[in-house]
C-alpha cells in the first residue's frame, strides 16, 4: 500500500524528503481503510433477521467515513501549507530579483555603452527625419528612416517635396478646371432657364389663343346644338300634334263607324224582334195568354206550340 503512494509521488517528480513526509501523513489512513475493507466485504445481508450484521455494517460505514473525512482534512491542510510555502518562496525570489535586476541593467548599460549611444543617435536622427518628412507624405512609417543614409534621406525628402508640389499644382489646376466647368454649366443652365421661360410664355400665349378659339368653337357648337334642339322640339311637337290629330280623326271615324254599326245592329235587332212579335201575335200569342204557349228556339228557327189541355192525375 505504501509502495502505491511512493509511486504516485515518484511520477510527480517530488523531492524524496518531501515525498517521505507526505507518505507518512497518508499511510495511516490507507492502512485503516484496508483493515476495514476485509471486514466490510465479510458482511453480507440475506435476511431481515440479520440485525446484528446490519449494525456492524453501519459501524463499518461510519468508521470508513471518518477515515475518508480525516484524509480529506489532511489533504487540505498539507495543500494549504504547500501554498504558503510557494508564496514564501515567491516572495524571497522577488526580493533577490529586486536587488539583482537593477544591477544587471546598470552593468548591461555599461557593457553596451557604444551600442546604446549609437541607438540613441539613430533614434534622434529618426525623430528629426520624421519631423522633416511628415509634412510631405501621409505615412512616414513605411520608410526605415533610422537606417537610411543621409544621401538617401535627402533624395527621399526632395522627391517628396517635388511630388507634393506637383500634387498641389495638379489639384490647383483640377480645381480651376472644376470651377471653369461649373461656371460654364451655370451659364448653360441659366441659358436653358431663360430659353425655357421664353418657351413657357410662348406656350402660355398659344394656350390662351387656343383656349379662346376653343371657347368660340364651343359657343358656336352650343348655339348650333340649341338651334337644332329647338328645331327638333318644334318638329317633334308638330309631328306629335299631327299624329294626335290623325289619331283623333281615326278615333272619331272609328267611333262613328262603330256607332253606325251599333245603330244598324240595333235597327236589325229591333226589326227582328218586331217581326218575331208580329209573328207570335199573328199566331194568337199575347201577354195575357203567353202561359198557354211553349216556344223552343233552335237558333236557326223557332218552334211555337200551343197547350191543348192539361190533365192532373
Amino acid at each position: 500500500m505504501e509502495n502505491q503512494l511512493v509511486e504516485i509521488l515518484k511520477v510527480n517528480e517530488l523531492e524524496p524528503t518531501k515525498a517521505e513526509i507526505i507518505v507518512k501523513q497518508f499511510s495511516g489512513f490507507l492502512e485503516e481503510a484496508r483493515t476495514w475493507e476485509a471486514k466490510a466485504k465479510s458482511i453480507v445481508i440475506k435476511d431481515v433477521s440479520q440485525t446484528q450484521e446490519m449494525q456492524e455494517a453501519r459501524e463499518a460505514r461510519l468508521a470508513l467515513k471518518t477515515i475518508r473525512v480525516n484524509a480529506e482534512n489532511k489533504r487540505k491542510e498539507l495543500k494549504e501549507q504547500s501554498l504558503r510555502e510557494g508564496k514564501a518562496i515567491d516572495g524571497i525570489s522577488n526580493v533577490i530579483k529586486a536587488v539583482i535586476v537593477p544591477i544587471e541593467e546598470h552593468l548591461e548599460k555599461q557593457e553596451k555603452f557604444v551600442e546604446i549611444q549609437e541607438e540613441q543617435r539613430k533614434e534622434k536622427i529618426n525623430l528629426d527625419r520624421i519631423s522633416q518628412l511628415q509634412p510631405y507624405v501621409e505615412d512616414v512609417s513605411v520608410y526605415n528612416l533610422k537606417e537610411m543614409s543621409e544621401a538617401g534621406f535627402n533624395q527621399l525628402l526632395n522627391g517628396a517635396k517635388v511630388a507634393l508640389e506637383a500634387q498641389k499644382e495638379a489639384e490647383r489646376k483640377a480645381e480651376e478646371e472644376r470651377l471653369r466647368i461649373a461656371e460654364e454649366e451655370r451659364k448653360e443652365q441659366e441659358r436653358i432657364k431663360e430659353e425655357n421661360e421664353k418657351l413657357r410664355k410662348e406656350a402660355e400665349a398659344r394656350e390662351k389663343e387656343i383656349a379662346k378659339e376653343r371657347a368660340k368653337v364651343e359657343a358656336e357648337r352650343k348655339k348650333a346644338e340649341e338651334e337644332q334642339r329647338k328645331e327638333r322640339e318644334a318638329r317633334e311637337k308638330a309631328e306629335a300634334e299631327l299624329k294626335e290629330r290623325e289619331e283623333s280623326e281615326k278615333r272619331a271615324k272609328r267611333e262613328s263607324e262603330e256607332k253606325e254599326r251599333a245603330d244598324e245592329e240595333a235597327r236589325v235587332k229591333l226589326g227582328k224582334v218586331k217581326k218575331y212579335k208580329d209573328w207570335l201575335r199573328a199566331n194568337g200569342w199575347t201577354e195575357e195568354n203567353k202561359d198557354e204557349y211553349w216556344i223552343q228556339d233552335h237558333g236557326h228557327c223557332v218552334e211555337f206550340y200551343k197547350l191543348v189541355s192539361k190533365y192532373d192525375k
